[in-house]
């Protein structure tokens, strides 16, 4: 007899618990014949039927009873030593290295040179990915400890339940364009002017302005007209230097021959996402992350004058200055 593998217990156990093959292969991800496939490859090993078919379903047979029961035992005591092994490993990651992961750009840096001064000197390893989805992945399956994500209200990137989150702040976004633009020296604009504009935008497959940015532009009676999708901010500053216009972060960088101008009615925000798996042990870490992460964006005030009002304005309560115009 072949050896049986812990795959091959949690398929008989899936098969048990469902009681027909069909839900169980829905349950599995396989189709019906794979899993009826795979079923009578582990009897040929035991060298017996495991389940016999009644009027509803399956169900074991007296072999089949005594493995599932055996096979019970042996996956919970394999799940309690994988928790023991995830509760110390990450146990030392606090007096080790805290890997922290986040979007190209200042903040990640930033934040974490703050929170390894705030647990006193620990080492951090970064993890830069321009994919809100695979960092929330990361997070999840416990490759990175915190992520930091740039997210617009209402196109959220979905979270599984262990990984926790918390808006940290919710800035309003402003408009770039060239400061020889028509409109550079009108001050706060109205989103309408902007109805005949070239837009260049990140395409929509890796973060959701542009979804976000039509639905404000319906508000205002038009659809904007995106006519670059570019990824890279230099290309996207060439660009918008030549005559397009762009969605600028609240501390985007102003000068080099671009301006930032606020957009009346702040209808479009940028919120400032802190992820973590809440089933981490870093207690040291966590209780530290939301200070860091704040320490972060006030290095950053400075670099335009429309962000450093608004930081001054907001600092105390930045996540909660949603409501407010």
């Amino acid at each position: 007899m072949h050896e049986l593998e812990l795959r091959h217990l949690r398929v008989i156990i899936a098969v048990a618990d469902a009681g027909s093959l069909s839900k169980a292969a829905v349950q599995l991800g396989v189709s019906q014949p794979a899993l009826t496939a795979q079923l009578q490859r582990l009897e040929r090993r035991v060298g017996g039927m495991l389940f016999a078919r009644s009027g509803t379903g399956v169900v074991p047979t007296d072999l089949g009873s005594y493995v599932l029961s055996s096979a019970r035992v042996v996956l919970s005591d394999v799940d309690d030593l994988m928790a023991g092994i995830k509760q110390r490993t990450q146990a030392v990651t606090v007096a080790g290295t805290i890997r922290v992961g986040g979007l190209p750009g200042l903040i990640v840096p930033l934040f974490a040179t703050s929170i390894a001064e705030r647990l006193g000197g620990t080492e951090v390893a970064l993890e830069i990915d321009p994919s809100p989805t695979d960092l929330v992945r990361k997070v999840a399956d416990g490759k990175i400890d915190f992520a930091i994500l740039e997210e617009s209200p209402g196109f959220r990137t979905p979270m599984p339940a262990q990984v926790h989150s918390r808006v940290m702040l919710s800035a309003p976004i402003f408009v770039a364009l060239a400061e020889s633009h028509r409109l550079a020296d009108v001050g706060d604009l109205e989103l309408r002017d902007l109805a005949e504009e070239s837009w260049v935008l990140p395409p929509i497959a890796e973060v959701p302005e542009q979804l976000a940015l039509v639905r404000a532009c319906a508000g205002s009676g038009f659809t904007p007209r995106i006519k670059y999708e570019v990824s890279d901010t230099t290309t996207t500053r060439a660009l918008v230097q030549a005559g397009a216009v762009t969605l600028a972060k609240p501390v985007a960088r102003e000068g080099g021959g671009l301006v930032i101008r606020a957009i009346v009615g702040t209808p479009l925000r940028m919120e400032v996402v802190l992820i973590w798996n809440e089933e981490s042990t870093l207690a040291g870490a966590i209780e530290s992350a939301p200070a860091s992460l704040l320490s972060a964006y006030s290095q950053l005030s400075d670099t335009n004058p429309l962000f450093a009002a608004w930081w001054d304005a907001n600092k105390d309560s930045p996540a909660e200055a949603a409501g407010r115009r």
